[in-house]
């Protein structure tokens, strides 16, 4: 037997994982046709759930041959495979849970359909119902290449079924035309001369169809936004005059919401309108309501539709999905309420005496500030290797906490506030460092060397839980956002200490569970760091900081309550932090 040859081989040995755990991952099922050029249909359904960081099921109700230019071949499913696949979505997502509302599937949103597909569809319709499973239907016809994706028999089905039981139908200007004769057996003399024209059209079309709620669509008839009707004339001559108006209105408080949007002169529109549901379906499973969903899809489209540098192929183009959806709807929507920061600012000593005090915030902020966690170490009556937990995770938190005002660096335009980041993280590194040399200096802790052995040195539930979210805030928020998130752990840390101190100086100066003097000196190190004079002028150049923005930022009311809320979140993460060092 030959002797085998010595092989030389290197070994990468990889980082474990840190979990990114997500307490609430909602589903949407599309039942639509498949695009085999991956812009449109099934294809396109996907890739916005994704980016939505929502989970994707499928019906695929048809396989299709086509390209950006046309639909060359179709093949439907069969029945049989319909039913399999509804029936084994719905026992997998929607039963077997303790309470309905733990059920993951949350929307269905429809696409291209046969009328096999509605024939199957329709005898699940009650069960959907019962379990209040949002239904949303695109009406879609023709493709964006011009073929023709239902016949009028199959439309005529959906209409008298599945767009009765619909919470939202989202047609085109021309798809609501055809509706509108479908639904009434009546020609469709629709003349649009102004908004009123427009509005009424979309309320009777409502009506008509019986579903809860319906987005007429406005790419199919530009808007003069100068003259408030149609566009007619060139559009490069005068593109600052047109826009997209998208009219929803809901039944059941007779409301009409007009959204108006930049008109993007491109043909690159392969797939907008399937986007544009998919997008919309995401949304309202994650619990946005209709009049949040609907510009924050409108704008992931729009972005989508001019992300793309170079076309893809050579009829109309796809979108570039894999942008990044905003996620606050006052981010996307131009400010046409009252700036109330005048207010705030002739009312309140300052910003964040107004975020402390707020009724959502007050009572949590004060349960932050005069945490046991605080009490218990100004008395000795912390043990020792509950602080020296504590101290292990905040190593891990400061770290994230200074990623976070880089972040926030990165989203500001102002060098000002660039350069206060800046300092910022100038003064989180060296905290880092005093902690770095007192976890090796007092208790021979190398974070490098003993993060493998060390459990407590991964960060535990709360600390996970507060740095996911923090940075979540960093991908998602504007800049005053982000200083808004930070807040409550630089001037929460401030008035704490300010609370331990007055504890610790009335203190008897016994030991109490701890064992030597030594333990002792490193409570009062530790309420002396956050009633320094140094830390004090940190917490005011923070509340000046803050202050300031709010020339910056005009907020309107519905803006204001999106900060208390972050404020508030944060606050009781704080909270969660401490109460997870005690025994």
């Amino acid at each position: 037997m030959t002797k085998a040859k010595m092989v030389h081989y290197t070994t990468v040995k990889l980082e474990s994982p840190i979990a990114e755990k997500r307490d609430n991952f909602p589903a949407v099922l599309t039942i639509a046709g498949s695009d085999s050029s991956g812009g449109a249909g099934i294809e396109a359904d996907l890739k916005t759930f994704s980016a939505h960081q929502v989970y994707g099921l499928t019906c695929i109700t048809a396989l299709t041959g086509q390209n950006t230019q046309s639909v060359k071949s179709f093949e439907p499913t069969p029945e049989y495979l319909l039913k399999d696949i509804l029936k084994l979505n719905f026992e997998d997502f929607l039963e077997g849970y303790e309470n309905s509302e733990d059920a993951p599937l949350k929307a269905i949103k429809t696409g291209m359909l046969t009328k096999t597909t509605i024939d199957v569809l329709k005898d699940h319709l009650d069960y959907l119902r019962e379990r209040n499973i949002k239904i949303i239907v695109d009406p879609v016809m023709i493709s964006t290449s011009g073929s023709q994706l239902f016949d009028a028999d199959g439309m005529r089905d959906c209409v008298n079924t599945l767009i009765k039981q619909a919470y939202i139908v989202t047609p085109n200007f021309l798809e609501a035309k055809s509706l509108f004769e479908i639904a009434t057996g009546k020609k469709a003399d629709i003349e649009i001369q102004g908004l009123n024209d427009y509005i009424n059209l979309v309320k009777e079309l409502q009506k008509v169809l019986g579903c809860e709620n319906i987005l007429v669509k406005g790419g199919h008839i530009p808007w003069n936004r100068l003259q408030n009707r149609p566009y007619e004339g060139n559009f490069d001559d005068n593109s600052n005059q047109v826009c997209i108006i998208d009219i929803l209105y809901e039944s059941k408080t007779d409301s009409v919401k007009v959204y108006e949007s930049e008109f993007l002169k491109t043909k690159d529109t392969h797939g907008t309108g399937c986007t544009l549901l998919s997008a919309i379906a995401a949304n309202i499973a994650k619990g946005y309501s209709l009049q949040e969903a609907l510009p924050l899809s409108i704008h992931y489209v729009q972005k989508s539709m001019v992300s793309l540098k170079k076309k893809l192929g050579h009829g109309n183009g796809p979108l570039c999905h894999t942008v990044v959806p905003e996620t606050k709807p006052s981010l996307v929507c131009k400010q046409d309420e009252l700036d109330i920061s005048h207010y705030l600012l002739d009312s309140y000593d300052s910003f964040l005496d107004y975020l402390k005090t707020h009724p959502k915030v007050s009572n949590n902020w004060k349960m932050y500030i005069h945490h046991p966690f605080v009490s218990q170490l100004a008395q000795n009556k912390l043990e020792f290797n509950k602080f020296l937990y504590y101290l292990k995770q905040d190593y891990y938190y400061l770290i994230n906490y200074a990623q976070i005002h880089g972040l926030a660096a990165s989203v500001s335009d102002d060098y000002n506030q660039i350069h206060t980041q800046s300092v910022i993280m100038d003064e989180i590194v060296k905290e880092i460092e005093r902690h770095r040399e007192k976890l090796m200096k007092n208790y021979n802790i190398h974070y490098d060397r003993d993060f493998e052995s060390d459990t407590e040195l991964s960060p535990g539930k709360a600390c996970e839980a507060y740095c996911n979210y923090l940075l979540e805030i960093g991908k998602k928020e504007d800049f005053l956002g982000i200083r808004v998130a930070l807040a409550p752990c630089l001037h929460g840390y401030a008035e704490a200490g300010d609370f331990g101190l007055k504890i610790r100086q009335d203190h008897d100066k016994s030991l109490g569970v701890l064992e030597s003097e030594d333990h002792a000196k490193v409570y009062d190190s530790w309420l002396a760091d956050y009633t320094s004079d140094w830390y004090r002028e940190a917490y005011e150049r923070g509340k000046s900081s803050l202050q300031s923005l709010l020339e910056h930022y005009p907020l309107s009311q519905g803006r204001l309550d999106e900060l208390v809320d972050i404020f508030n979140k944060v606050t009781l993460l704080e909270i969660d932090f401490w109460d997870e060092v005690l025994p």
